[in-house]
């Protein structure tokens, strides 16, 4: 397949404290015997950006060969696979459920899994590790093993739709291997007639997202061409579904949608399959008056008896804000009463009491909510060395000011790390017959006055 592949632009930066600067820094916990360096810190200031240009499976072998050290170090380290997922797989029944599942998303999405057969190829992984991941819970729950908790895995999306601010803030919280072991997809994919078929048709796209190191982008946050921004928070559902697709290719195709609510609708209610696990999604357009933009949250589970997704929406007009976490607020579908659960249940108690006598209205509000770190085991914002869950990024989507900022440390002691613009200017041009050059246009920081 390989030698078929067409040319692929891509580049990928490191952004470090100063925008300006952009290098390659040690990846190394402690330093080499012998050194006089000091070790690096665990949570490090650098957010990879790969800026590519291809196929689907052509954009997914770049990432995999650019990040293959990465990947391979965060499967390595990653204990639900080696402990759980693998072993499960290799028994006949386990692998009877990653075949079923795999074979309902072939039929959805198949330029997504040549996507990640291409990241497996670049970093020279076996494909079925990276899928088994994206599986998550369906194997141990399907098996009826009892998988071990992972503690409270989870992010936190908030939304701030006042007159003077509107934003959408996600922390992106993950277990404690992934510190480090991510990266920023920008990408603008022109599907090969080989990666057309799928009941949700190949689609040209521009998107710029985060990605987990081996998983495929969507599953977090992002937004694309279209002007969609939006943010993912899991749900812990007690029973995922065999024979579904994993939520991380559907939220994967979310980067494909307009920006049409009905467009969007569709993919998350996945008719004719259904999402295999329950998600949260948290989103708005950015190319409405502000005056008229209303954010949305989707609530999506498996539904068992019917070849689609459940799915749940709220609206957020002018003058009103929203917290989501990771357990259900609309939909009644079994969670897992599990650390994730009452880390959730927790950090809505802390938003509560933060805004009780004070409405959030602008960025440094929203600061001071995900930066906040009290409530010992289960803060917002999860730091804390021997923690077992981290807080990885945050990111704040402003749609007035039409930027995206991130933080890899804690924005109430810290500055942002680095800034991407909403509307493409670092990206080339949106179609194939466009004529254009990959640039990294420096943007001035802001942080807010304390």
């Amino acid at each position: 397949m390989l030698g078929a592949m067409k040319t692929v632009t891509a580049f990928t930066c490191l952004a470090m404290v100063n925008f300006k600067t952009f290098h390659a820094i040690p990846l190394a916990d402690e330093p080499v015997l012998g050194s006089c360096c000091p070790p690096v810190s665990r949570r490090q200031n650098s957010i990879p950006v790969h800026y590519v240009k291809g196929t689907h499976y052509e954009v997914g072998y770049s990432v995999g060969r650019t990040f293959g050290s990465m990947i391979k170090e965060y499967i390595r380290l990653y204990e639900p696979l080696q402990s759980e997922f693998l072993p499960m797989y290799a028994q006949p029944e386990g692998q009877k459920i990653y075949e079923e599942s795999l074979k309902s998303t072939q039929k959805y999405f198949p330029q997504y899994v040549i996507e990640l057969q291409g990241v497996a190829d670049g970093a020279g992984v076996p494909f079925h590790e990276l899928f088994l991941m994206a599986l998550d819970d369906t194997l141990p729950k399907n098996l009826n093993a009892s998988s071990n908790d992972k503690g409270p895995v989870g992010c936190t999306s908030l939304i701030i739709n006042q007159p003077n601010s509107q934003l959408l803030g996600h922390t992106e919280d993950a277990m404690s291997e992934t510190v480090n072991n991510y990266y920023i997809m920008a990408a603008h994919v022109v599907p090969d007639e080989s990666e057309m078929g799928g009941i949700f048709p190949a689609r040209e796209e521009k998107f710029e997202a985060l990605a987990y190191a081996g998983h495929l982008p969507g599953y977090a946050s992002g937004h694309n061409q279209y002007g969609l921004v939006y943010s993912i928070n899991t749900i812990f559902v007690s029973k995922p579904l065999k024979g579904k697709i994993p939520r991380e290719f559907i939220t994967r195709a979310v980067l494909a949608t307009r920006a049409d609510l009905g467009d969007i609708l569709d993919v998350l209610t996945n008719e004719g399959v259904g999402t295999a696990d329950g998600f949260n999604m948290n989103f708005a357009f950015l190319n409405v008056p502000k005056e008229s933009r209303v954010f949305h949250t989707v609530e999506v589970t498996p539904k068992t008896d019917s070849d689609r997704s459940e799915v749940y929406l709220s609206d957020f007009g002018m003058g009103s804000n929203s917290l989501h976490t990771n357990r259900l607020l609309h939909l009644k579908y079994p969670e897992l009463n599990e650390a994730a659960y009452e880390s959730s249940v927790s950090r809505e108690s802390r938003y509560k009491q933060m805004t009780a006598n004070k409405t959030a209205a602008n960025l440094q509000d929203m600061l001071e909510v995900l930066g906040n770190r009290e409530d010992d085991p289960w803060p917002i914002f999860s730091d804390k060395s021997d923690a077992r869950v981290s807080t990885i990024n945050l990111g704040v989507f402003d749609f007035n000011k039409k930027t995206w900022t991130m933080w890899t440390n804690d924005p109430i002691d810290t500055p942002p790390l680095l800034q991407l613009p909403l509307t493409f200017t670092d990206l080339i041009g949106p179609t194939a017959n466009d004529v254009g050059v990959n640039r990294i246009e420096v943007i001035e920081t802001f942080y807010p006055e304390k």
